[in-house]
């Protein structure tokens, strides 16, 4: 080959390699994934349209422009400013775009940010978005936002204010976080742990908070919510450990709420006295206002429908006196008034007509005071399912002139035992024939001999020195004298089924309980199995100890 013909293929193959070079190029463009620099701004561009991925720039109040070369920007990647996490104290974003979208997790942890002002086209702030900024204090949110996703302010411990002045003008407080008229939804944990957050108005086109949206938000008080509010959500935990103020003058209310999670308002203390409940809820999930120790009313709508409540909804309401369920409820669940020590302080409780099902615990009400003025559980006439059994009088010591009346909360037949309600008998109370035990005889002075089972916790809270279980019973559920000062549980008969806690008191520190057991009440096999079975029970100091009387 001579030296021309080399050359000449040399050449070629030079053309072809800047070509090539040229199409790759151009490919990569056209794929957005050429990056460039602008005034600190790392970016990628996709056409003319570009992203905003890094930033080295100095400014410690950063502005992201509208335009970077001519190209428009319309978002921002994750993790964009991460390299600046501790110097960048401001972020203003300029862009005009419509679409204008920021990824995942793009301001996390950057913990020097105290001040934010999005883009007018920006319609969801991420998940993670500003998770983690501590120093976080006000969001300038525009009037598009439609969601706020999961976690998107986690742990903003300084975050205080937001507002958007197309939705409030300037008639703003600096510490209300305005959530933009329209937005529609919030996501779960998004504003988890913002200890510092004290108001919040709650705009009308909002229709959904997750679970743990504002979740230990413990300054949170000043709730506002819009007159015509569309929220039909709040999710579990969604206000968990607030201090939520809603008095019956004041009242917190959503007009269209459906559903409630479970521990949506639980461990809301403080001013949270009266909630009331509109008449399109359907659902109150478990545990839903556990432990709102200053709730002391709660109503509901007139024309309420059934609403499926789950289990220990009201729990350790220790205030809670004044309450009515619907009409039309047909389930009261398990522990739905466990610990509720006022709910029979100024007058009864009713069971409607239309209450088909009782939970275990449902009125382990602690009932031992003698201050209560009717302390008296109520069971419809046309009800079919469940009825009262009025006890014998007792008389407490100091006061033999006047009787106490006492009951029990049973099935229809009576064969199951669900609660006992009454004014305390004490350990020095006596009964219609003198005696200091409880016993469980009628008021005409009877044994009642149709009592086959007693629910678990049905004497939470009594104060009797001694109990004499029925010779009829065969079953006995868990924690039966939970939270009670019981000494004696005498059994005089063992052929019945026993729980692993039947006998326990479940609060640490409580007493324990004796049991005593009669020779007569068994063969002596099944006097051995009882006893194993509460051996246990005995060496967990749940049961002081086990008594065979001859």
């Amino acid at each position: 080959m001579n030296k021309t013909k080399q050359i000449i293929i040399v050449v070629a193959v030079f053309v072809i390699a800047i070509a090539s070079l040229g199409t790759i190029i151009g490919l990569i463009v056209d794929a957005g994934q050429m990056s460039d620099y602008s005034d600190g701004f790392g970016y990628t561009l996709n056409g003319s349209r570009a992203t905003i991925t890094d930033y080295n720039g100095s400014d410690t109040a950063v502005v992201i422009p509208d335009k970077i070369r001519g190209n428009r920007v319309v978002a921002i990647a994750s993790g964009a400013f991460a390299d600046k996490a501790k110097e960048i104290t401001s972020i203003v974003i300029n862009s005009t775009y419509s679409g204008f979208e920021i990824e995942e997790k793009a301001f996390e942890k950057l913990t020097a940010l105290t001040k934010v002002v999005l883009p007018s086209g920006l319609k969801e702030i991420p998940d993670e978005c500003f998770s983690g900024c501590t120093a976080l204090k006000e969001v300038y949110m525009p009037s598009t936002l439609t969601a706020i996703g999961d976690k998107a302010f986690y742990e903003c411990t300084s975050l205080v204010f937001s507002y958007s002045s197309q939705s409030y003008g300037e008639d703003v407080s600096e510490s209300v976080f305005y959530l933009p008229e329209s937005l529609l939804e919030i996501g779960n944990s998004a504003f988890y742990g913002c200890t510092r957050l004290e108001g919040l108005y709650i705009a009308k086109s909002l229709e959904k908070i997750d679970d743990n949206a504002f979740y230990n938000c413990t300054r949170l008080s000043n709730v506002t919510v819009a007159d015509d509010s569309e929220l039909t959500t709040i999710g579990a935990s969604a206000f968990y450990s607030a201090i939520i103020k809603s008095s019956e003058a004041a009242p917190l209310n959503f007009p269209n709420l459906i559903t409630i999670g479970g521990k949506a308002f639980a461990n809301v203390k403080s001013n949270f006295t009266y909630f009331s409940f509109p008449a399109s809820v359907t659902a109150v999930g478990e545990n839903a206002f556990y432990n709102c120790t200053s709730l002391s009313k709660v109503k509901f709508a007139d024309d309420a429908k059934d609403i499926e409540f789950g289990a220990g909804c009201f729990e350790d309401c220790t205030t809670l006196s004044t309450i009515k369920l619907p009409e039309a409820v047909t389930a009261i669940p398990e522990r739905m008034f466990k610990g509720c020590s006022r709910l029979l302080y100024a007058s009864s409780f009713t069971i409607s007509k239309n209450v088909e099902t009782i939970g275990e615990g449902a009125f382990a009400i602690y009932s031992n005071s003698t201050s209560y003025a009717k302390c008296d559980i109520i069971v419809d006439a046309e009800n079919e399912n469940y009825t009262t059994i009025a006890l014998e009088d007792f008389r407490k010591s100091g006061n033999t002139a006047t009787p106490y009346k006492h009951g029990l909360l049973t099935n229809a037949d009576g064969s199951v035992v669900l609660a006992y309600f009454g004014q305390n008998y004490d350990e020095n109370s006596t009964n219609g024939n003198g005696g200091q035990t409880f016993r469980f005889y009628g008021e005409d002075g009877t044994q009642i001999k149709t009592i086959k089972s007693i629910s678990a916790y049905a004497f939470a809270g009594v104060d009797f020195a001694y109990i004499l279980l029925p010779m009829s019973l065969d079953n006995i559920g868990d924690y039966v004298f939970f939270n009670s000062d019981i000494d004696v549980v005498y059994a005089p008969s063992i052929s019945w089924k026993w729980q692993e806690y039947s006998f326990a008191v479940e609060d640490e520190g409580a007493p324990a309980i004796a049991v005593s057991i009669l020779k007569s009440a068994g063969t002596t096999q099944e006097i051995n199995e009882f006893l194993l079975l509460l051996a246990d029970a005995v060496s967990e100091s749940s049961i002081a100890g086990v008594d065979l009387i001859p």
